[in-house]
């Protein structure tokens, strides 16, 4: 069966642009489009589609605003998936929109090859957060530019401790990374607090933001949401 794709813009040409990039694909069809709110919601109550892809800001007469637009999406789709596509780039309101629940957050500068593979995860189950949000976001929490003077560095860490941060940033827990490396829990734990120690991290919340900035936490894990959704909005 096809993965159903409902497509929500007020721009004609994200539609376009969209219906273009997913023509072909086998196994996807964009089952309806949307250029409000109240049009958004009445195609998703009627079509039930598999995969939403929404702006953030659709019109409304009553002013509805797009967290509440979200909210009432995932309620009206509980069983759905839902990616915003959206050229804010205020780290505060992204972190609201991942709050709402949705499964993926593109910003409209996005390639569309990255744009595929966020419909690509999220169909698998995963959670997709693109990567010039994930810089905005690790940017927020105190991480400039690649390479920035001061930044604390990979090189000071074992090769065991990169592989447990690896493994746990990207969703093995403590006991999966020892039960595959064939060491104990305890030292698992002790390698991962180490790195962290190296790397300035006082907790995970540091941990995922300097991990997502470095390349050591892949878009659409578990430690990439956690990132997005954190710290104050």
């Amino acid at each position: 069966m096809a993965l159903r794709i409902l497509i929500a813009d007020d721009h004609p040409i994200v539609p376009a642009g969209l219906r273009g990039l997913l023509h072909g694909r086998p196994g996807w069809e964009v089952c309806g489009e949307a250029a409000s709110a109240a049009e958004l919601l009445s195609a998703t109550e009627a079509l039930r589609p598999d995969i939403v892809l929404t702006d953030y800001h659709m019109p409304a007469p009553n002013a509805k605003d797009g967290i509440r637009l979200l909210r009432a999406l995932r309620r009206c789709l509980p069983q759905g998936q839902v990616i915003v596509l959206t050229m804010i780039t205020n780290p505060a309101v992204l972190r609201a929109i991942l709050r709402t629940g949705v499964h993926g957050l593109v910003l409209k500068d996005a390639p569309p090859a990255e744009m595929a593979l966020a419909i690509a995860q999220v169909q698998r189950g995963l959670f997709y957060v693109g990567r010039s949000a994930l810089r905005i976001l690790a940017a927020a929490l105190g991480y400039g530019e690649p390479g920035e003077p001061g930044l604390p560095g990979l090189q000071g860490l074992s090769p065991r401790e990169i592989e447990v941060l690896r493994l746990y940033l990207n969703g093995s827990s403590l006991t999966d990374i020892a039960r595959a490396s064939h060491r104990s829990i305890k030292t698992v734990s002790s390698q991962k607090l180490s790195a962290m120690r190296k790397l300035g991290a006082c907790n995970d919340q540091e941990l995922f933001a300097y991990a997502a900035h470095s390349g050591l936490v892949l878009p659409g894990t578990a430690a990439t949401v956690a990132l997005a959704r954190s710290g104050p909005i």
